[in-house]
Parts: structure tokens; C-alpha cells; sequence
């Protein structure tokens, strides 16, 4: 019997358009560039027909007028405005009982939120940096000023977050926006100037003030939902001043004298754009065989089941230090990780075990359509 063929919609947010409207590029960031769409249509037509839409007010153009017949909707919009953008198409595609691809809004609303995260993942028994939260700028008391130091004591943690480095970041941007080595401080005064920039900078979002995790930092490719969800691969992110014989790459040419260079240690959003070759580099581990790598994709699995996270995605680990007791953590769950061929850590985690593009996207499309078959009977 044929496979049949699918209706699929699929919508996305397009770098290049958003640009045209005149968002800067930090604005911009975690939206996807043309080529990417177009390679993600490439492979969805492979499974049926494809309707273009675009973003939110694109499909609700479409909505309106009746509801469609499509049997899935590619879903990697990543929304704009507030702090639970990334569910602003999935809940409409709720309202209209119409099935989508990734995780469900309220899901995407959570892992948006760093903190709220932090607070389920601390529920759930898996591990997490130890943390504080600022308040958003914009909740402040014009009558007082914000110390860091009053949080740090209000906070349950308080007591592991009296020893520094500390590391301040916002707790509701993705693709590594708002993170530079600065953010890791190793006193008050340093603390102090970092949250009141980044308050500045994201007044609507809470600050989040964590322990500094000074370990090895890994992210874990995983497919599949709920029981069915597995890691698929493990790479990690090995900074040049952990490892001094880097560059990994021999084809690399690194000034490995540049002080500067040495002393990063922190996954930036520059540092993402910088791509290969640069500092950070990647190493795909081996799951089959490597404890350190095991134990980073156990923590990363439990993190992706308890948050409700569906299809594919990636999750961020970081061990607390570089003893032999250290302690894998979760820093960030990324439900609805980057597509873009060749240079996204999830397609090429998933290149690294033998499924190409093709298949990686087949294989959400029908993890989705199977859960939208169990969820109708």
C-alpha cells in the first residue's frame, strides 16, 4: 500500500523579513534564515504537499477564513513579543484543534522561561545551578533601589550562592542573547553593574543570578515524546582554556598566546555566530561508551519528560565542576532547537548516527502524527 500523501502547513519566522521591517539583528536572532526554510520545505514536500504561511499574523490571515484540512503543521515559529513568544502559534493551532509539530504552548511558554524552568526542574529532583531571581526592572519600587545582595538572601539557595563566581543572565532569551563572558562575576560590585545592564537591557524579564557551574558543558540531541523520548547523541563544547592542547581541529589556526581568547568559557550568542573554527570547538561523544557523556544524556532525558518537551530538541548541560563527583546539570531545554543544515547542533547530532535531514524531519512529522492518533482515540 502507498504511503499516503500528507497536507502539511508549515510556519516559521523568516530572519530576512523581520530585518526588511527594520528589528535589529539582536532582535532577530533566533529566527530562521531563508535557506533553512527552504531546506526544511525540501524535505517536508518528500511527504506531501506544502503550504507556505510565514509567521502568526500570516496563519491567522488563514484561520479566519475557514479552517483548514491540513493533517499536520511544521511548527518552528519562534514569535515576537512577551515572554512566551515561542507559544503564541501553538496555542492558536490549540484553539483550532488543528495538530502541529513540537511542543505544546504551554510547554513552550515554560522552557522560555528559565526560571519557572529551574523551579519544575527543581520539583522533579533534576539537577539545576543554584539560583536567585531578580525581579523584572519594571516591578521595581521606584521608592527603593534593587540589591543583589537582598535577593541572594531572600533566595532558597542562599547559602550556596554566598561564594563566588556567580553568573547573571535574563531569564527569557534564547540563542545565547544576553550571555558574554562578563555575565560571570566574582564579587558584589561586578555582580551589582551586570544585573542593573541586563535589567536595563530586558526590563519586562527576571534576572536570574545562578552559582557558576565550572565544568565540562555538553548539549544532548534528543527525539521522541514522553516514554518514547531518547537521546540520540551527546557533543560537547570544549573551550580552549579547559583544554590547552586545543585546537581540536588541526585545520584550526588559533592564537593560542591571545589571553583573551584563553579565558572564555561561556557559550555566548557571538560565540554561537562565530561558527566553526573559533573558540568554543565541538566534539561528538560517545554515548554508547562514555560515563561522562551517559550521565549528561540521563539528566537531559528526565528534563525533557518532566517539562512535557515532544518530537525533538536539544537540552544544555554543564557539570558543576571537573572533579570525579561531579554533578551533570541542566542550564537550558531548548524544545524547539535550530534546523539550519550543517550548522545546528541538533540535525548534526542527528547526522552523527546516520539520520540525515531528510529523515530528522520525517521523523518529527510522524512522532507528531502519532501522538495527534492516540490523542483523538
Amino acid at each position: 500500500m502507498p504511503t499516503p500523501v500528507l497536507k502539511i502547513a508549515f510556519t516559521y519566522d523568516s530572519r530576512e523579513e523581520w530585518l526588511a521591517l527594520g528589528y535589529s539583528a539582536e532582535q532577530c536572532a533566533e529566527f530562521d534564515f531563508d535557506e533553512t526554510i527552504q531546506r526544511i520545505a525540501a524535505s517536508l514536500r518528500k511527504l506531501g504537499t506544502v503550504e507556505m504561511i510565514g509567521g502568526l499574523k500570516a496563519l491567522t490571515k488563514v484561520l479566519v477564513k475557514s479552517k483548514p484540512d491540513w493533517d499536520i503543521v511544521f511548527n518552528i515559529c519562534e514569535g515576537f513579543g512577551g515572554v512566551g513568544r515561542e507559544a503564541q502559534v501553538p496555542a492558536l493551532l490549540e484553539a483550532w484543534g488543528i495538530p502541529f509539530t513540537f511542543s505544546d504552548s504551554a510547554t513552550l511558554g515554560l522552557c522560555l522561561d528559565k526560571a519557572k524552568t529551574k523551579m519544575v526542574l527543581e520539583h522533579y529532583g533534576v539537577p539545576s545551578a543554584p539560583y536567585a531571581c531578580v525581579p523584572p526592572r519594571n516591578a521595581w519600587s521606584k521608592a527603593a533601589e534593587m540589591s543583589v545582595e537582598s535577593v541572594i538572601q531572600s533566595s532558597p539557595h542562599s547559602q550556596a550562592l554566598k561564594t563566588f563566581p556567580l553568573f547573571a543572565k535574563p531569564s527569557a532569551e534564547g540563542s545565547g542573547v544576553g550571555i558574554q563572558q562578563a555575565n560571570k562575576v566574582t564579587d558584589y560590585e561586578q555582580l551589582a553593574k551586570v544585573v542593573e545592564d541586563l535589567s536595563l537591557r530586558y526590563p519586562t524579564q527576571t534576572i536570574l543570578i545562578e552559582r557558576f557551574l565550572s565544568g565540562r558543558e555538553f548539549t544532548v540531541g534528543i527525539l521522541g515524546t514522553g516514554s518514547n523520548a531518547r537521546a540520540i547523541g551527546v557533543r560537547e563544547i570544549v573551550f580552549l582554556k579547559d583544554n590547552p592542547n586545543c585546537p581540536i581541529d588541526p585545520a584550526t589556526i588559533v592564537d593560542n598566546q591571545d589571553p583573551e581568547l584563553l579565558e572564555l568559557e561561556v557559550y555566548s550568542n557571538s560565540v554561537k555566530r562565530a561558527g566553526a573554527g573559533a573558540n568554543p570547538q565541538h566534539v561528538n561523544m560517545d554515548l554508547s561508551s562514555n560515563p561522562v557523556a551517559q550521565r549528561a544524556a540521563e539528566v537531559a532525558v528526565k528534563a525533557w519528560k518532566v517539562l512535557g518537551c515532544r518530537d525533538g530538541g536539544r537540552v544544555d548541560i554543564r557539570y558543576d565542576s571537573k572533579d570525579a563527583n561531579a554533578v551533570p546539570n541542566c542550564i537550558e531545554v531548548n524544545p524547539l532547537a535550530g534546523l539550519r543544515p550543517g550548522y545546528s547542533d541538533f540535525p548534526l547530532l542527528a547526522e552523527s548516527i546516520g539520520i540525515d535531514y531528510d529523515q530528522l524531519i520525517s521523523t518529527i512529522v510522524h512522532s507528531a502524527l502519532e501522538r495527534s492518533r492516540l490523542t483523538a482515540n
